[in-house]
């Protein structure tokens, strides 16, 4: 952070990016681009900036998402889960896989999708339980919408992993 305007291009060009890549789940539920965006902007530029594009990018969506906005709890849980997802990305980047792509890296990339996955639906379906008082019948059938999240992740996260690997590689020269 250079005090040259660096820090907040990165956080407010990955935000955008990340909002447009959630525009994905209207068209598939629960299948969103936009924990790939997050979690690299983690690996790219640390763990303040990818939390950063985490909290901004999907405070952007579920305010401005097209299929109207959540409740105020569900948004402060989504944040809160995006912005896990940026410093998971940033614990990523401290691994030998993160400059250059190996079997392993793609094991775990997708270990990283599960553990993205995982803890936004923990918090969101959490915080929905305790502000509606759902029934386990209830969250049992939301567990397939859940499910499809952490799924995708887990697919997507190793097929995004070789093109994160290589802007590690040109962020780090141009740094």
């Amino acid at each position: 952070m250079k005090g040259d305007g660096t820090f907040a291009a990165r956080v407010a060009l990955f935000s955008a990016l990340a909002y447009v890549a959630a525009l994905v789940s209207v068209y598939v539920p629960n299948v969103s681009l936009s924990f790939v965006v997050i979690f690299a902007s983690g690996v790219l530029f640390g763990c303040v900036a990818g939390m950063a594009v985490g909290g901004l990018g999907e405070f952007l969506w579920t305010i401005f998402n097209p299929l109207g906005m959540a409740p105020v709890p569900i948004v402060c849980a989504q944040v809160a889960g995006m912005v896990l997802v940026g410093g998971l990305g940033a614990l990523a980047s401290r691994r030998s896989y993160a400059t250059r792509t190996t079997t392993l890296g793609f094991v775990w990339y997708a270990l990283f999708g599960l553990a993205a996955g995982l803890m936004f639906q923990s918090i969101v379906n959490g915080v929905d339980t305790l502000l509606y008082g759902r029934s386990w019948k209830y969250l049992a059938a939301g567990l397939v919408f859940s499910l499809a999240t952490i799924v995708s992740n887990v697919v997507l996260f190793p097929l995004c992993y070789p093109v994160i690997v290589r802007l590690t590689a040109r962020v780090r020269r141009s740094s």
